[in-house]
């Protein structure tokens, strides 16, 4: 019985500490959560890491695997343009008062959506997204793909990825959200 609460007892302390050290280290995770699904992505330096996601990146492109596809991407200024498996890939990036607005095809969809410190809106692939930002720096809300709204959906976008540049973050969000 003494070896059993000992045992417990250090495993609670092994995991507090952990807790402690993931909370002084914070990790930069890009993260969508919807009723249905969770999907993480870690970002560290020019690695964007996942089960789905094994990509690179040298600030010129973006290149690697997404949800089992090949993926070439080169990084305008203002444009994203390459291949994701077999499909073309050519969005448009606009700013206006601090919001990103995309236009474009990718992945054999249409892609028309605003992202910015107010929130993400538009259509992405076969889904529709209404997500507001809110005090903890997520963005919360909605997303319809041909039937009901699902609700909560709930996105957070590391400040890591957002200080690579807007061409990485667009191109990262349009095939985590397009494919989901």
């Amino acid at each position: 019985m003494k070896r059993a609460v000992r045992r417990a007892l250090t495993l609670a302390a092994v995991l507090a500490l952990g807790t402690a050290t993931a909370k002084d280290e914070e990790r930069p995770y890009l993260f969508l959560r919807t009723p249905q699904n969770a999907f993480t992505v870690q970002v560290t330096g020019k690695d964007i890491n996942s089960a789905d996601f094994q990509l690179t990146h040298d600030g010129k492109s973006l290149r690697g695997r997404a949800f089992d596809q090949v993926v070439f991407l080169s990084l305008g200024e203002d444009t994203v343009g390459g291949t994701v498996g077999s499909q073309l890939a050519r969005l448009r990036l606009q700013d206006k008062d601090g919001t990103t607005q995309v236009k474009g095809n990718f992945m054999g969809s249409l892609v028309d959506f605003s992202v910015g410190p107010q929130g993400l809106t538009g259509v992405l692939g076969r889904c529709g997204y209404e997500l507001k930002a809110n005090a903890n720096g997520l963005y919360e809300g909605s997303r319809s793909c041909g039937g009901i709204p699902q609700r909560p959906v709930l996105l957070s976008i590391p400040e890591n990825l957002t200080q690579q540049g807007t061409p990485l973050t667009v191109a990262t969000l349009a095939m985590l959200l397009g494919n989901v």
